[in-house]
């Protein structure tokens, strides 16, 4: 009987658990912990990203996908920590099958018994190849460019890639770069480890027929080809006998030189290769054609390095000289509705595709001359048409029909829908204004279902102009002290006590009456106004217990909003301090509530500037948890004192998978030592249901409600 009770507890727990991963969004894994981590689950699109089916996984040793040589130490490391109960984070090379292996960030969170056994583990998977690459690809770019304005030479620009390519591929690739001189001979770049290889080697044989071609050669074995003895003999000392080729070219398509990439096993993703060399073969390029002329240098500084497009900058300086002229026109801005869907199901590369196809086939379908497309966000196209009476519809019947063919993307058909949005300018509303008219006629087309076109009109511009009046208004406000506080218990679930207070901000206007802080934060917030408001709010907090404090009253700690500007200001800690200090508070009496996202704008100033404000006795507290992004990624490693679960999940905590995710939060905030805090509680059932769960805090009407420091103060002295 006790046998069959557990039986059925784990599978509640397992499904639990299936829930959480589903509600996650994420590719996951669930292993039991008690059966050399076997598989017990997997989603479709963990499946679709290590190219394997359900069959496959389920019942395999899930460590048995992250193993190498390289990264047993941290594989060991993890499964320690999943066994202790304790979540963890680390970035694995994933195996994939029959394709090659990616970078995989992988957050394991364990859930253990009332014994503290681990019995089942929740793997979230994140591909983070393409990032991992492209942060690899932009500082590659930033250090060449910074080169280049330092003047130096070539032979130290050709050192800082070499040097970036050993440090990314090693150990399992060797490269070199080879670059053609005035003399028909072959300069060889190499890393400091490649020592006994000549910085010279003739141009003929094999290397010569792979400058003369356009792709990439894949050998099998370096004994087939006709390369200096000195190379293979580095490539047997290293033990890889593999080698991969691919021809450097010039703006001009001339071949200045090849990649030599020397590899421990064939690496079927030859595609990978391909694209990641091109680009860095365009840095090469650049530097060599530095050394040529400047003007070319130029010339390249106005392309996008993943799509061959017009850039943004160089938009802006092409529509710019045409303004000059006097010429009138419109923007349009271009977005594919499904660019986060592929990028997330075939790669960052496949949505720069897309976009790069898209592009060709406007150019193709243009009847303006005078049109010129470029790329503008990492998901949209920008297009100027220097027109004042452009046929809209035209352009609205050409969209359909370039969408009506299927995009090829990484050898699949795809069919997407476009949404556009359209600003004029003319004498009277200049470029930016143009721009940014745009980008709010495309957001609004985003909301509206199929392909969508969105011509921005003058109530859009009202709407524009209604915040800048609040604005206007807001700067006065705060010059007056017009900002009030509201303050909202949060109570003791167990005995109804107020436990602590959040601080609310009010702003009632002589002229506008009053306003919604739903209205004026994001408006403060967008001019860089909101610390204003948290210091004048934290002030009328202290000033009120200062006052309590003189006349021997009671105090209870306060939870004040801090934005996330104000949070990462650099003088934010000491300023706080001083503030506190000056009205001679404890710092023990202040809460200070950021945003879960906080730790993706800068994890590790965050992390910092937590722990400074622990150092002195504040405490912190994570404001609507479970509505950010990747929360759990940065929750474990932020030393937060309170979490607060937002009332979206507390409206909805009849629902079963809700509450399966409240429980989880609320579980996950006692294993990292935080105090939970339900927000929005409305009703008695909803307190009954997260008093079993085990949450100790709550706020909410059905306590109480915002009220002004007047009748706070009534309530507390009672």
């Amino acid at each position: 009987m006790v046998t069959s009770t557990k039986v059925m507890e784990n599978e509640v727990l397992l499904n639990t658990i299936r829930r959480l991963g589903n509600n996650s969004k994420e590719r996951y894994v669930i292993f039991d912990a008690t059966n050399n981590h076997c598989v017990l689950e997997c989603n479709d699109p963990f499946c679709v990203l290590t190219n394997t089916t359900r069959s496959q996984i389920i019942n395999t040793d899930y460590f048995s996908l992250l193993s190498n040589e390289e990264q047993m130490t941290t594989i060991e490391m993890i499964k320690q920590k999943i066994h202790s109960g304790v979540m963890v984070q680390a970035k694995l090379h994933h195996s994939c099958f029959n394709k090659p292996s990616f970078l995989a960030e992988i957050q394991a969170l364990p859930f253990q018994n009332n014994n503290n056994e681990t019995l089942f583990v929740l793997v979230l998977v994140k591909d983070v190849t393409y990032y991992h690459t492209k942060e690899f690809l932009m500082r590659l770019e930033k250090a060449m460019y910074e080169a280049i304005e330092k003047d130096n030479s070539f032979d130290k620009k050709m050192s800082i890639i070499c040097r970036g390519l050993d440090e990314f591929f090693m150990p399992n690739i060797s490269s070199m770069i080879l670059v053609e001189t005035e003399t028909n001979q072959l300069q060889i770049f190499k890393g400091d480890h490649k020592k006994g290889i000549s910085e010279l080697c003739e141009n003929n044989g094999f290397y010569k027929e792979v400058m003369k071609g356009k792709t990439s050669i894949l050998v099998k074995s370096l004994d087939e080809i006709d390369i200096p003895k000195e190379h293979k003999m580095f490539a047997c000392s290293s033990k890889k006998q593999f080698g991969w080729f691919m021809p450097i070219h010039n703006q001009q398509q001339q071949a200045i030189g090849l990649f030599a990439i020397i590899l421990k096993q064939h690496h079927s993703d030859q595609a990978f290769f391909e694209n990641m060399f091109r680009k860095i073969g365009t840095l090469v390029a650049l530097a060599y054609s530095y050394a040529k002329t400047q003007k070319k240098i130029w010339d390249l500084a106005y392309i996008d390095i993943t799509t061959g497009l017009p850039n943004r900058h160089s938009f802006l300086n092409k529509i710019e000289k045409e303004k000059e002229y006097g010429q009138n026109g419109n923007i349009k801005i271009v977005k594919p509705s499904e660019f986060h869907q592929i990028v997330e199901l075939y790669g960052r590369e496949a949505g720069d595709e897309l976009l790069r196809q898209i592009a060709k086939r406007l150019d193709e379908h243009k009847h303006e001359h005078h049109e010129y497309i470029a790329r503008f966000t990492s998901t949209s196209l920008i297009i100027s048409n220097a027109t004042s009476n452009e046929d809209f519809l035209t352009y609205e019947r050409r969209i359909k029909e370039i969408i009506r063919q299927p995009f090829i993307i990484g050898g699949k058909q795809i069919y997407i829908t476009l949404k556009t949005g359209i600003a004029s300018y003319n004498d009277e509303i200049q470029i930016a204004d143009a721009i940014r008219f745009a980008d709010n006629a495309v957001s609004f087309a985003a909301n509206k279902p199929g392909t969508h076109m969105e011509i921005f009109t003058q109530e859009r511009n009202d709407v524009l102009e209604e915040q800048m009046m609040v604005l206007n208004h807001l700067s006065e406000a705060l010059k007056n002290k017009e900002i009030t506080v509201n303050l909202q218990p949060k109570v003791d679930l167990r005995t109804g006590d107020i436990q602590s207070l959040e601080a609310l901000a009010r702003w009632i206007s002589p002229k506008l009456g009053f306003v919604s802080p739903t209205i004026f934060i994001p408006v403060a917030e967008s001019a860089g106004k909101v610390r204003e408001i948290d210091i004048q709010i934290l002030e009328l907090v202290l000033t009120w217990l200062a006052e309590r404090k003189s006349l021997g009253k009671k105090l209870v700690k306060v939870a004040v909003n801090i934005s996330p500007d104000h949070f990462y200001y650099e003088h934010f800690v000491q300023d706080t301090v001083q503030l506190v200090q000056k009205y001679n508070i404890n710092p023990q009496y202040i809460i200070l509530e950021v945003t879960e996202n906080i730790g993706l704008v800068d994890f590790q100033t965050a992390f910092a500037i937590i722990q400074e404000l622990k150092s002195y006795g504040f405490k912190t507290s994570v404001d609507d948890f479970g509505t950010g992004f990747s929360s759990l990624s940065y929750l474990q490693r932020l030393p937060f004192t309170e979490l607060k679960i937002d009332r979206s999940f507390i409206n909805a905590i009849g629902d079963a998978a809700t509450l399966a995710i409240v429980q989880s939060i609320i579980q996950l905030a006692l294993n990292l030592g935080m105090t939970s805090v339900a927000e929005g509680i409305e009703n008695k059932e909803q307190v009954e249901i997260l008093r079993t769960l085990g949450c100790t805090v709550g706020q909410g009407y059905f306590y109480y409600k915002p009220m002004t420091i007047e009748q706070l103060d009534a309530v507390l002295d009672q």
